[in-house]
């Protein structure tokens, strides 16, 4: 996400409204540097103080990834609305501006394309052995031959069980194009109500320990929150069929690592394919290195031409609908 691809997406939007548009702007280093954490907010880049210069005047703050506190926030008294091009809002402390009745939007789903692909393609690159067989042809030079054994070959995705954990906009992606693969398709999500499931007749919906115990593939598509914290750990790895593989795109605190670990190098699992991680990037202690089971990706899963398009194009359309034509936005963060 850059500030032109921000801008463009408001002069767009804002054509014709008769409204001048000034700017100020700041571009932080993400994702060349790693997002960060402090007691407010988190997923941030930079320091609240870089931005408090270009805050004073600022009737609308248009962000991905910077850092707004409420020291951002009381540093601008103008301040009318804080629009992000993400889909979490988790960057913006969102009680500080509701204290001041500024609304916080934000962009659901505006990477779930390009999520769900990178999901897809993690199972593709994991169980056909695309990734490892790279490595040692293009770096060590060597044919593995032996990759095309009996005991080293896997399923295709289309004789396969695939258990989806959260069926929100990016889950029900990865479902529908798997199962356009033709694989049986099993559910987890404890919010979908009776009604939504019966839109999807061709999928099951399932406690987590049915879709654990059945599952060739389980692929994590949940958002991270303290009810799924380490949902999958010790116990939920110990039920799942020791051919399957672990598959995250979503966050890394899903997951027990240490769990993890203990059951790849135990063969409690066959193998996984990891695109987060508990912290990022990992330290170079981190076990996960040590595992020839594992597939490994730098947090790429969101990253498309379209997921910042999309991003900033929601974003725009939240500032004009809230500052031009005076209506609620429609996605609201903090209500």
């Amino acid at each position: 996400m850059t500030n032109k691809i921000l801008k463009d997406a408001v002069e767009e939007r804002f054509r014709g409204s008769g409204i001048s548009l000034q700017y100020t702007f700041l571009q932080d280093e993400w994702p060349v540097e790693n997002l960060m954490a402090n007691d407010e907010v988190y997923e941030f880049c930079g320091s609240d103080l870089d931005i408090l210069p270009h805050a004073g005047e600022a009737d609308a703050i248009l962000t991905h990834s910077g850092c707004i506190t409420k020291k951002v926030i009381d540093a601008a008294p103008n301040l009318k609305i804080i629009s992000l091009a993400r889909g979490g809002p988790v960057n913006v402390n969102g009680k500080a501006a509701a204290d001041r009745n500024i609304p916080v939007t934000y962009a659901p789903g505006r990477n779930s394309g390009a999520v769900a692909e990178f999901a897809v393609g993690l199972i593709l690159a994991h169980t056909r052995k695309i990734a490892q067989s790279h490595y040692f042809l293009r770096h060590r030079q060597e044919w593995r031959g032996d990759f095309y054994a009996a005991e080293f070959v896997s399923r295709e995705i289309g004789g396969s069980t695939v258990g989806i954990v959260g069926f929100g906009t990016i889950g029900k992606k990865v479902a529908k194009i798997l199962n356009a693969f033709g694989a049986e398709i099993l559910i987890y999500d404890p919010y979908i109500t009776k009604e939504s499931q019966k839109e999807h007749p061709e999928f099951q919906f399932l406690p987590l320990d049915q879709v654990l115990q059945r599952s060739d593939i389980l692929s994590l598509h949940s958002r991270y929150t303290s009810e799924t914290e380490k949902m999958i750990g010790e116990r939920e790895l110990g039920l799942m069929k020791q051919s399957a593989v672990l598959i995250n795109s979503a966050r890394g605190q899903l997951v027990d690592h240490d769990a993890l670990y203990l059951a790849l190098m135990q063969g409690i699992i066959s193998g996984a394919a990891l695109d987060v991680f508990e912290a990022e990037p990992p330290g170079s202690e981190s076990k996960l290195y040590t595992l020839e089971n594992v597939t490994v990706t730098p947090h790429l899963g969101g990253a498309s031409v379209e997921a910042a398009e999309i991003g900033a194009k929601i974003a725009a359309d939240e500032l004009y609908r809230y500052l031009v034509e005076h209506e609620e936005p429609r996605y609201w963060y903090n209500k």
